[in-house]
């Protein structure tokens, strides 16, 4: 009884603080707990050391993604302070940790080198915004001996032959060429996501952003230039003309020796967020900005952000203009029953693609011989044709030959509960901005006839180089089309929904270390119908298999048996379990219960990848997928020869499997948790550990804790205190449903109904009430009641029922109103994203 008591009154914020101390001493912890742990296995066993690998991948985490990164971040930025010239720091890993979303990857053509700078990571607790500058060789392969000497500096090729030494995580064994960090002097740009990036002429201009944290969030409109010969940063301010509005989300390209900008949104605490359908022209030459200026009866395409832009040269210099994402007011949202009806927004996903004409700019210089702005060139809607793309957001565009092409992007829509429901795209689309046309890039089949092929004519053979090194004509695989211009439909494109992204991610790892399994509500359906379930599953690429956890090779029990000589042997707490565990095309679980990665042959599903092309090799890096609530940044990179697009070449297969996500409610009945521990217990642990004496080194290592402790403690009160809100939400929603009967509408009134309306909805069912109670009685008296007195008897009985449940649907509608917020508080944070991808 009195640990109950002293568990219900205990300060959240004092339990986070203890929670924060045994972190510093996780290891000791473990032990204590490894014999506790061998009485509790339930049916997701895993072995203790499997369950120390999960928590160290947390450690390796929370070392990587949280309070140290940003330590690390700021001894960075400490040196630069100090720094008179740039210096170069070659990363040890494959790719950047941790995975970030957000940030410009740009393609320098005279050396052929990828610039990264910003980005976020978000794992469900913090944000984190960037301001480091990245430079990656693809090329490099690292010298095996003394006499291979400078190979690196040889003439760089678009290959991808694989490399023999590389690392084993990768295990499609391509070449990961070398990451570089650049530790600029100052100035320099501060940390930010969401901005623009074009080159020109040895310099990368990067405009606007955002710098989105728990402590502030700021949009830029500051324009940087990268000098790529000296690693140094210079900011340019304008000479001449209004530099565009802080904003995020937009797009910008560089056409001759001008910059040019378009949309973008801004969103302000005290202010509506603004979303823009601007031109802005910066000129590289003199440093000076113009606005095209348009009246107000011009046709422009609608504001928006996160659009797709391209720049065409050929038959005429023009602007294409694709999709995008924005908000509108809808009067007609709110409805009965909701506060501020009329006033609230909705999400569009636009679909219209818009050209301008650029030359005739040229003309229209004023006295110093930049654009003026002044009488521009008319915005031209063209309509689609061609195999185009569904409907989506946040896809990542790149420009080659003329072609504009967009790789994956999602669609949102609003589902039951207000619950937003996405679907993610994995496909490839261009358009052909020279014949206004769109082609869908599926991969090509292999042809049988190769050896034919090569005997033919080098005439003949350059040919077929040129109809490859267009990209965009189609190759049907259904064998129905030889031509893609005869096409002139929507694409049909295979998304991924929220079914077969958790099928296909279901596990990850929380900030506790423990392995989450999400919870697949399908695998339960039709058990008793095996046949219906067997049909189902073989119609799903992620096939349920049964995993034998407790089951170890001769070869693993050989080399632990050689690792433990000598060694006290850790009691073996592997049992067999029956429970199912999904192996997927995206991840898979060891023999010891741990999620990895599985080899692919095609990139995921995303949105917001980094793009860039480099001879005719398209490369994509990174994006964002979200499993429900889940959001997980990838840091995979993949390529495609366009001139044969037969197949997808994963260069780094990522570390999604090991990412930790710390947003996982305990109270979510969407997860199971490999988490077994006996709360009680723990807690008392955490209590006797006030009293454990301690060394004066453990003393130092707690003192210097004391900030980041008081930190996560105030963190985790106001979790918790949200998290016991939204579950009395949810369960007195419950018990006034049971109350309301609403299984039955007849019976119960509509959300918004007056008595008027529910009985004239109802009319029949109380009418034949009242003929069944009052009308019998008066017809056994020998007093029939005549029509119109059922009818006033049937009102009266509505109203009773209505007066009787009154008070319980004006405390629903209160509660729904409640979590309505809670969801729109959720879904404008994944909007906010969905605006700058």
């Amino acid at each position: 009884m009195g640990k109950k008591d002293k568990k219900k009154t205990r300060d959240p914020e004092k339990k986070a603080a203890l929670t924060a101390k045994k972190d510093a001493k996780a290891d000791k912890a473990a032990l204590k707990r490894l014999a506790r742990e061998q009485d509790r296995l339930s049916s997701l066993s895993i072995h203790d050391d499997d369950r120390e690998d999960a928590k160290a991948i947390a450690s390796n985490s929370r070392n990587g993604g949280g309070e140290d990164i940003d330590s690390i971040l700021e001894s960075f930025r400490n040196r630069t302070k100090e720094l008179t010239s740039a210096e170069l720091e070659v990363i040890d890993t494959p790719f950047p940790s941790p995975p970030r979303g957000n940030f410009t990857w740009t393609l320098c053509p005279t050396n052929g080198l990828f610039y990264m700078f910003g980005g976020e990571f978000y794992d469900g607790a913090e944000n984190l915004v960037f301001d480091d500058l990245l430079r990656w060789d693809p090329d490099y392969k690292e010298s095996h001996s003394d006499d291979e000497g400078d190979d690196d500096n040889n003439t760089k090729e678009n290959n991808l032959e694989p490399n023999n030494n590389q690392d084993e995580g990768n295990p499609n064994n391509f070449p990961t060429g070398q990451w570089t960090r650049i530790l600029s002097p100052l100035p320099h740009p501060p940390p930010r996501c969401a901005h623009s990036a074009v080159f020109h002429n040895d310099g990368i201009y990067i405009f606007g952003g955002e710098c989105a944290t728990a402590e502030k969030y700021h949009h830029y409109r500051d324009l940087w230039r990268l000098d790529v010969k000296k690693n140094t940063w210079e900011e340019c301010r304008s000479r001449g003309g209004n530099p565009p509005a802080a904003r995020s989300g937009h797009r910008a390209v560089a056409w001759r020796h001008y910059m040019i900008l378009f949309g973008g949104f801004h969103e302000a605490l005290r202010t509506e967020t603004r979303w823009f359908n601007d031109i802005h022209i910066f000129d590289f030459q003199t440093f000076t900005w113009a606005e095209l200026q348009y009246g107000k009866l011009a046709r422009l395409p609608p504001a928006r952000s996160a659009c797709n832009m391209g720049l065409c040269t050929a038959p005429t210099e023009s602007l294409f203009i694709y999709g995008g994402y924005s908000k509108l007011k809808n009067p007609n949202l709110g409805g009965a029953g909701s506060t501020g009806g009329g006033n609230k927004s909705e999400g569009i996903t636009h679909v219209d693609c818009w050209t301008l004409p650029l030359k005739s700019l040229l003309n229209a210089t004023g006295k110093g011989g930049g654009i003026t702005g002044a009488s521009p060139p008319a915005w031209e809607r063209i309509s689609r044709k061609g195999e185009y793309p569904s409907p989506r957001a946040g896809t990542s565009t790149i420009t080659h030959k003329n072609k504009m092409l967009l790789f994956g992007g999602v669609l949102d829509s609003e589902g039951d509960h207000h619950r937003m429901e996405s679907v993610f795209y994995d496909d490839l689309f261009a358009l052909d901005m020279e014949r206004k046309r769109w082609f869908a890039m599926r991969l090509k089949k292999a042809s049988g006839g190769g050896r034919r092929r090569r005997k033919k004519k080098d005439s003949e053979a350059d040919v077929e180089n040129e109809s490859d090194e267009d990209g965009c004509e189609s190759d049907n695989n259904d064998g129905l089309d030889n031509d893609g211009d005869a096409k002139n439909e929507e694409a049909i494109s295979s998304g991924w929904d929220i079914g077969k992204l958790k099928h296909d991610m279901f596990a990850f790892i929380d900030g506790d270390g423990n392995i989450v399994y999400e919870k697949i509500e399908e695998d339960n359906a039709g058990e008793d119908d095996g046949h219906s379930s067997e049909k189902k599953e073989s119609d799903e690429k992620a096939h349920v298999v049964e995993v034998p956890i407790a089951l170890e090779s001769d070869t693993e029990k050989n080399c632990a048996s050689e690792t433990n000589k000598g060694q006290k042997q850790k009691p073996n707490l592997v049992t067999k379990t029956n429970s199912k565990i999904a192996a997927s095309s995206v991840m898979k679980v060891d023999v010891r219960g741990l999620p990895m990665a599985a080899a692919r042959q095609t990139p995921l599903p995303r949105i917001n990848c980094a793009s860039v092309i480099r001879g005719n090799i398209l490369y994509i890096y990174g994006g964002v997928l979200e499993v429900g609530d889940r959001e997980v940044t990838l840091d995979d990179c993949w390529s495609i020869d366009l001139n044969k697009r037969d197949k997808w070449c994963c260069i780094w297969p990522g570390q999604m499997h090991c990412q930790v996500w710390k947003g996982i409610d305990s109270d979510n009945d969407s997860y199971i948790s490999t988490d077994r521990g006996d709360s009680d217990k723990e807690d008392d642990d955490e209590y006797m550990a006030q009293f454990e004496p301690m060394d004066e080194n453990e003393e130092e290592e707690n003192d210097d804790d004391s900030e980041i402790a008081r930190k996560k403690a105030k963190k985790a009160a106001k979790k918790e205190k949200e998290k016991q809100k939204r579950k009395g939400i949810k369960h007195e929603i419950k018990e006034l449903n049971e109350k309301l009967g609403i299984d039955n509408d007849q019976r119960s009134p509509l959300m918004g109904e007056s008595v008027a309306e529910f009985y004239a909805r109802t009319t029949d069912f109380w009418n034949n009430e009242a003929a069944r109670t009052v009308g019998q009685t008066a017809a056994d008296r020998g007093e029939p009641l005549s029509a119109k007195e059922l009818k006033r008897e049937g009102f009266q009985l509505a109203k009773s029922r209505y007066e009787e449940l009154k008070p319980i649907l004006d405390r629903l509608n209160e509660l729904e109103e409640m979590q309505r917020e809670a969801e729109e508080e959720k879904k404008s944070k994944k909007e906010r994203k969905k605006d700058r991808r």
